[in-house]
């Protein structure tokens, strides 16, 4: 199918960095959806100078429409663009898909970071080279040596997403295997159909390819381990990345979640994600800014309560809840061996407004220690919101 064309936003600049996790999700999303974008690598000039004060962060990918307007997040911008450029869709129409493939994508971008950021920082031999790498490629106006900056980066990253999101001698042998089990997973997917849902890409590859592209097939020590024992989800990733709607233009083919392939992701989603979720909206709506989960049976101990996380909650507990009582039991269905899916009333983060596409113009610009910090620091985790409303 043809897609529809938007002169009054084209060609979008993506910004992206080249060792981004989420810039390489936003970018196959783009390629293969063939939305006509214009891509500008980012450095920290570029943080600093244009994205900060369009949005306030210091993160890649943002997209920059032609008319000046701004759009950021990769969740709310894969769903802005699917209401625009609709052909072909990416997130599946039918109602029960289309929440099952949410629930995947959610815990691809929340959960399988802790894993991929391991596996990035902790082997030496990735840490040496993206050290080098970011004090080459993103650090070069860095006040400092760029070896330094490199360094300075890396530590910085090991010490909030190793060590400050639960790494300990207890959980890390669950962390490293997380990584070897969804490679399982997949290559059992992909051994009978090109894509993870079918005969096309769909939202389920857009989001599993965030940790598996960057991360784990780029770098050093996880590409090795991709290559020997998953191959099927190494030539999946290339296929992704080169894959283009007008090659695909037959009707798609779709399968569904009762796959033994989806046997892992949804027990882990259930058992162990959906959890993670309540029990940081509930660390949350009590103020508190750190909390323990029971996961793999072993306790991550002191991770940081991330107010994001509460979003990412209510907008599936949304979904969740608008499907016909049919396709709610639907999903019960595909969920209950694994368990159920415990739903918090009154859930409110806040946040669904800082989340509405485009950017508003008139958002509020950090202050000028904001700034610096920023500049310095980058944008960590949000600190949590105390909120007045309890669960009811």
């Amino acid at each position: 199918m043809q897609q529809s064309r938007h002169p009054d936003w084209e060609p979008i600049t993506a910004y992206v960095a080249d060792m981004s996790y989420f810039s390489g999700k936003m970018e196959a999303y783009l390629r293969y959806k063939e939305i006509p974008f214009e891509r500008r690598v980012v450095d920290m000039k570029v943080l600093r100078d244009e994205i900060l004060p369009a949005t306030g962060l210091m993160k890649v990918p943002v997209l920059r429409l032609a008319n000046g307007q701004w759009l950021k997040d990769t969740t709310p911008m894969i769903d802005w663009l699917e209401s625009h450029y609709p052909e072909p869709p990416v997130i599946p129409k039918d109602p029960v898909l289309r929440f099952m493939s949410k629930l995947v994508e959610d815990y691809a971008d929340e959960w399988c970071w802790r894993a991929a950021l391991y596996w990035r920082w902790q082997p030496v031999e990735s840490r040496k080279l993206l050290m080098r790498r970011i004090g080459h490629e993103v650090l070069a106006d860095f006040p400092a040596p760029k070896w330094l900056a490199g360094w300075y980066y890396g530590r910085r990253q090991m010490a909030t997403y190793l060590s400050g999101d639960g790494l300990s001698a207890e959980t890390e042998p669950q962390i490293k295997q997380h990584y070897l089990d969804l490679l399982d997973a997949m290559n059992a997917l992909l051994e009978d159909q090109p894509y993870l849902l079918g005969s096309h890409p769909t939202l389920v590859d857009i989001g599993l390819f965030g940790p598996m592209f960057r991360h784990y097939a780029q770098d050093p020590t996880p590409g090795r381990v991709m290559e020997e024992r998953a191959p099927a989800v190494y030539a999946w990733v290339g296929r992704v990345w080169n894959a283009r709607a007008h090659r695909l233009g037959r009707e798609p083919i779709p399968s569904d979640f009762s796959h033994p392939g989806w046997e892992y992701f949804l027990r882990d989603i259930v058992q162990s994600y959906w959890p993670f979720l309540l029990r940081t909206a509930r660390a949350w709506a009590s103020g508190k800014s750190r909390v323990d989960h029971d996961a793999h049976g072993v306790t991550y101990e002191n991770l940081k309560v991330v107010h994001y996380r509460v979003y990412c909650l209510e907008v599936l507990q949304n979904e969740y809840r608008s499907l016909s009582e049919p396709n709610r039991k639907a999903v019960d269905d595909l969920l209950r061996p694994y368990g159920m899916l415990e739903l918090i009333d009154g859930l409110d983060s806040g946040l669904m407004q800082e989340h509405q596409l485009p950017l508003r113009p008139d958002r509020a610009q950090p202050s000028k220690l904001q700034r610096f910090r920023l500049a310095l620091m980058g944008t960590p985790w949000d600190m949590p919101v105390k909120s007045t409303e309890r669960e009811k």
